[in-house]
């Protein structure tokens, strides 16, 4: 899948901001992501690599790295798989993901900054919060039928 020029430089500035040299594998593996617009495994990235993927544990490895520096994000599916996406240029979202197919849509409002404050008012041992993770699992309209 092609992708423009400004694409491109998006992922390599976001490569760059993070602390990593731009390099073939990172930048196609970037473009892998931001091209699938959802959470990927890595079984699925290796599925979609176009030309000679690299192993999996560098895989796993550099998808690590990239979540570090807030690059990609893992989320949990519930599949016992880690998934990654793109998130540079998404803010904070979470998924609904159908239980039956698979099927998995993006939510993009996100209620639980006010909660977090709750929970660190309420806490005795936590003063901050710095991040979350929540994802809903239900049946899609396609699978309920």
């Amino acid at each position: 899948m092609g992708h423009s020029r400004a694409q491109k430089n998006d992922i390599h500035e976001a490569l760059r901001g993070g602390g990593f040299r731009v390099t073939g594998g990172r930048a196609a593996l970037l473009e892998l992501l931001f091209g699938a617009r959802k959470p990927l495994s890595i079984q699925d990235v290796l599925e979609r690599w176009d030309g000679t993927p690299p192993d999996q544990t560098t895989l796993y490895r550099t998808l690590t790295d990239l979540a570090a520096a807030e690059i990609v994000r893992r989320v949990d599916l519930n599949t016992g798989t880690a998934h990654f996406e793109y998130t540079p240029d998404r803010p904070h979202h979470h998924h609904i993901i159908c239980n039956d197919c698979g099927v998995i849509e993006d939510i993009d409002h996100c209620a639980v900054d006010a909660l977090q404050v709750n929970l660190t008012q309420d806490s005795t041992q936590f003063t901050s919060i710095y991040s979350h993770n929540l994802e809903f699992f239900g049946r899609c309209a396609g699978c309920t039928k």
